[in-house]
């Protein structure tokens, strides 16, 4: 028979890494919207659009990375 409080611990190490793994993946994305935009006219209109993306990325990567915060100090 498992243990409850390991299972919550494997749980909580399953969601840890799922969410560095995204944060790796989010950040990945805006690398490449960065590069993009390097390479890009200032007055291209998907200069404008590809910043937006990169706010939201970088909202949600800073959210993640509060929960992952929070995960990490909950298994010590």
């Amino acid at each position: 028979m498992s243990n409850p409080a390991d299972d919550d611990r494997d749980t909580r190490n399953q969601d840890l890494r799922a969410t560095t793994e995204s944060i790796q993946s989010d950040a990945a994305r805006l690398a490449e919207i960065e590069q993009a935009k390097g390479e890009m006219e200032a007055a291209d209109p998907e200069v404008d659009r590809l910043s937006s993306e990169a706010v939201m990325l970088s909202n949600g990567i800073a959210a993640k990375t509060r929960a992952e915060r929070e995960l990490s100090e909950d298994l010590d």
